[in-house]
This record gives C-alpha cells, structure tokens and sequence, in this order.
C-alpha cells in the first residue's frame, strides 16, 4: 500500500476473475452428474486456459440441453476470465429466461460479473439486488465481493468499504484474507485520490469506519512519504484494535522508512545557463521543494552542477571526487549519453532522460524521462481496453510527430488494431479543415450536414494545446465530432477560458496537473510557495524533479535486488528490466474546460 509496494497490473475485470479463481470455486451451482467432457472442461479451468475451458463448456451446452444453462453460465465465467467480455456477453445471452427461476443465484452472479468485467457497476448492482445473500460460503464471499467492487466503480465507498468488511466473515484463510485487505486499500486510496465523500455516516461500525479514516493517509504514504508517519500514528492512536494494524499497516511503518533512507550527499547536475537552462532551473526547483519537505536534520548534503558552465564528463567526474554517493542528472540525451560510459556502476545515477535502445548501461544506471512516445502507447492501450480498435491520427509534421506516431501505432498494432489512416500538419497554422477532411473521408452535399468515414471509433491527436484546441473544434465543425478524440497531455495545459474548446477529450497525464486529492494539492501548493516565481506552463517539469528527489531513496533499495515503485506526482512509477523508470498515468476528459478525473 506504500511508496515502495509493487501490485500487478491488472484490469477491472482480470482482478475479479483472479479473486474469484483464488477461492477455489465457480459462480454457478455444480451439476448433479459429471461427465469425462465436463471433467476436462473444468481441468482446463483449473490450468488457466480459460479459452480453451469456454468453448469446451460452450460445446457441452449444445450436447446436453437438459444441462444448457449451466454450461453457458461456465462458459461466460471463463469469457471474463479469458479477457473476452464480447463472448462473455454473448454465452450469457444465450441462457433461457427460465434461468431466472431454475438457476437464480448462479445466473445472477454471472451477469453480475460480466457487467462488472464491462465497467458496469450499476448493472452488476442491479443483477445481485435480484437475489438474497448466498448461503454457501464460497458464492456469499464472491456476492460480497462484485458488490464491493461494484460500489466503488459506481462512487459509493462507504458501501463497498462495507461488502468488503461483510466478505471477511466468509474468508478463511490467511492470505485470502490479507489479499482483500490490500485490495480494499487500493480501492479507498483510489476514491481518496478522487475526492470522493468517505465520512462514515452515524453509528457506522468501528471496523468499517476505520477504513474509512485510512483512506487520506494512504495517499499520504504513497504521494508523500516524507510526512506520512505522523498521519498514520494519529490513525493508529484513533483505532488501536482496527484490522489493519495486523496486516497492511505492518508493512508500511518498513516502507516509510525505506523511502526515507536517503544517500549522504546527492550530486545534481543540470544545465543552469545556456540554451537549456529555464528547463534545467525548473527541473532544479521541483527538485529542491522535495529536498525541502524533509526533516533538515535528516536531509543529505545536496551539491549542484551546472552542466553548461562546464563540460558533463567533468562536472560528473567533479561530483564523485567531492563526495557525492548518488547522482542525479543530466537532462538532455546528449549529456545522459555521454556519463553513461563513465559510471561504470561504481555510484547510482539517476539520469533524466533515456539513453538510446542501442546503449548499454551499468546495473547502477537509471534512466527517468517524461516521453510522448510513452504516453503516446499509453494512449492505444486506453483505446484497445475501450475497445476501440480502429481510428485516425492527426500529427504534426516533424520529428516529434512521427515518433509518437509510430509509437501509437506500434501499441495499438500489438493490442489487435489498426492506425486506419494519418494526417500530418504544419504548426502555427490556423486551419486544419484540409488535413481533418482527407483523414476522416469527410464529404458534405449543400444544404445537407457533411459525413465521414464510418470505420473510425476514434481520433488520436498530438500537438501543443493551441493546436489541439483548433484540431478539436474543427472536428466538431465538420461534423465529426461524435468521434472522440484521444489526445497525449501536452496536448493540455491549464487555461479554463481557452480549454472550453477542448471539451470532451480524452488525455492521460499526470497527477500533479489533474489529481483532486489533497496530498497532491499540498505538494503543488508547497512548490508554488518555494517558487512563486514559477511559470505555470513549466509545471510538469516541476513535478519531474520533485519525483527526481524522492526516487532516489527508492532506486537504492532497487540497487539491493528489490523491485520498488513510487505513487508520485509524475505517475505511478516503476522499475523495468532494462533500468528505465516507467509511469502510469491519470486518466481525465475536459468538461466545461478543465480535466475532470476518469
């Protein structure tokens, strides 16, 4: 739950369906007879080979019509598990309406789990609403746990914190157990992190208002280790008998400590002049209002390089002679390239930006960079997970544009779709009417609206906000704006009077710029106070540096063979095997001219 923890990856629905395997048991009722087909079936559950195990369940259903209904029932369960919610929806559709009646419970369960699997947590409601509480112990921890899932999706954590805390009651083994409370942690760090309303209402349960009241520090200890602990002693002073002291809570007096650990003395190198030097004084800033949240006692002895007063190989080979026992820098791919053959491991580097995929670098050697490139396969990957396959982008011309345009193509290539076609056009121009029209297939008769290509769910558009603000407005002009539009976040910067324009676009970014949790707003609010001189427009370059500082804690126990992530202002950060710092990122969509949180 802290700084340092690493969790899997998983979607919505591949977290319900891991869950539900990890009980040992199937939604629906088991048959009065078992047959060698269904008994290989259920073997191929069992292995994971869930596509395999739906079309066998699927076959079993046609072959035995006393038995249909369960056997599509099993065959849904293993859609969901398999990531096929298409199939999924159809086997469940494929039930007879007399399963309402001759199967309640089972066919409940399975149409609530595959609307959970679609993100539809009033539907899941709905579905589980239409039956009593299971009695058997295995189908009563599995209702409780798609209601809990299901309120939290809906914006209810007060209920689901409840479904959670009911399902302990059906759990009986230890690491079951600790796996709910983890993942009931998540989920009330999420909706804290969305300002969602978690005051227990009167006469809550003790238990439940507990979790309740953890919700706030838990972002605290991920967002911002450095002030965490006095917020978790205060909780663990309200609720000394709570559940969460014996399992979580643990862990993260350990993980305090390790995201606390700091070098004796950090080298920063950064160009401070020259060219380059309003980027490396706000990287520098960012940096140093990290530095600053820090006990002074506690703080290492931090020296600053400036990299253009003096060549890179020298302020690096400087840095190490005075002391330094990590080093942070440089920015530009130039001078991240150039110290790379010179580190040889002996002291950690955290260089800010990557090296190219051909360089080789020591164990010791990371590498952190806000990319476009990266976001812009984040972007397909949303899209894929949409199930929107297939689209247009609109780049501009340029090198930029055609990295991040062959990135985003790459992604959503691997994921299943297709890049249907690409327009390139020239920045600083006003219109784009002649670009929007040829890559949507725009055709208009007088007197009748225009029409566009039917095969596009979607329009992927990278450029500055003055472009995309034109790009999206046009769009809408020319009567493609039932289209959405999916966009990088450079394409976004602050400026409700101008953003209006934007309305409706869809935009991974950062928590820093989008969060509307009140650890994230303390930490911009203390950065603005260090630098109130600071340009809006730089922010995220900011946040680059304040999570520059905080990494460096966690890198050295990365150094130790663990395998660490950050819950920073930048993203949610890990660790990949090639030593690059790797960021997931908030989603959100303009309304009414500013980002409101997905």
């Amino acid at each position: 739950m802290a700084a340092i923890s690493r969790r899997p990856r998983l979607t919505l629905c591949a977290m319900v369906i891991l869950s539900l395997l990890a009980a040992a048991c199937t939604l629906v009722k088991p048959l009065e007879t078992s047959t060698d087909r269904q008994a290989h079936a259920a073997k191929l559950a069992g292995e994971g080979k869930h596509v395999d195990a739906a079309r066998a369940y699927a076959e079993l259903a046609a072959a035995a019509p006393a038995d249909h209904d369960s056997y599509e029932l099993l065959s849904a369960e293993q859609w969901v598990a398999a990531g096929n919610v298409a199939e999924a929806r159809q086997a469940l559709a494929a039930v007879s309406p007399d399963a309402r009646t001759k199967l309640p419970t089972s066919r409940a369960l399975v149409a609530a789990e595959v609307a959970l699997a679609e993100n539809d947590g009033a539907r899941a409601n709905q579905e589980l609403d239409s039956i009593a509480v299971p009695t058997a112990p295995d189908l009563a921890q599995n209702y409780w746990y798609i209601r809990g899932e299901s309120a939290f999706l809906t914006g209810h954590p007060v209920d689901g914190t409840r479904a959670f805390v009911e399902r302990e009651r059906y759990l009986t083994d230890t690491a079951s157990l600790r796996a709910s409370r983890d993942e009931l942690i998540a989920k009330l760090r999420n909706a804290a992190q969305h300002a969602q309303s978690l005051k227990a209402p009167a006469k809550t349960d003790g238990v439940v208002a507990g979790w309740l009241a953890l919700a706030p520090v838990t972002v605290e200890l991920q967002r911002d280790p450095l002030r965490a602990a006095p917020a978790l002693d205060n909780w663990k002073r309200q609720f000394p008998g709570h559940p969460a002291n014996d399992s979580a809570l643990g862990l993260a007096q350990s993980q305090i400590a390790a995201a606390t650990e700091f070098p004796n003395q950090i080298a920063l190198l950064l160009p401070l002049s020259g060219r380059a030097e309003a980027v490396g004084v706000a990287v520098r800033d960012g940096f140093i209002a990290s530095y600053l949240e820090q006990d002074p006692a506690a703080r290492p002895r931090l020296k600053v390089y400036d990299v253009a007063a003096e060549s890179v190989a020298s302020a690096y080979q400087r840095a190490i002679q005075e002391g330094a026992s990590f080093v942070v820098g440089p920015l530009t791919k130039e001078d991240v390239a150039a110290i790379a053959p010179l580190s040889a491991g002996r002291t950690p580097v955290l260089a800010l930006n990557f090296l190219s995929d051909s360089t080789s670098a020591s164990p010791n050697f990371f590498q952190f960079a806000l990319l476009p490139e990266d976001e812009a396969r984040i972007v397909a990957r949303r899209l894929a997970a949409d199930g929107k396959l297939t689209g247009v982008a609109i780049l501009p011309d340029g090198e930029l544009g055609s990295r991040v345009g062959a990135a985003f193509a790459d992604e959503l290539s691997q994921l299943g779709g297709t890049v249907l076609d690409t327009g390139r056009y020239l920045s600083g121009r006003p219109d784009f009417s002649d670009v929007i029209k040829q890559t949507l297939q725009i055709h208009g008769v007088k007197g009748e609206p225009a029409t566009h290509r039917g095969d596009a769910t979607f329009v992927f558009v990278a450029g500055t906000p003055a472009a995309t603000r034109l790009i999206v407005s046009q769009l809408k002009f020319h009567y493609a704006g039932d289209v959405p539009v999916y966009a990088t976040s450079d394409s976004f910067e602050p400026d409700p009077a101008a953003n209006n324009d934007l309305d409706g676009l869809y935009f991974p970014d950062m928590p820093w710029m989008v969060s509307e949790d009140a650890v994230t707003g303390q930490i911009r609010d203390a950065v603005r106070g260090a630098w109130p001189s600071r340009t809006a427009r730089r922010d995220r370059l900011y946040a680059f540096g304040f999570d520059a500082y905080r990494l460096v804690p966690i890198l050295r126990s990365k150094s130790s063979g663990q395998s660490p992530e950050l819950s920073g202002v930048t993203g949610r950060l890990h660790v990949d095997d090639h030593n690059r710092i790797r960021r997931d990122l908030d989603w959100a969509q303009i309304k009414n001219g500013v980002p409101a949180a997905l």
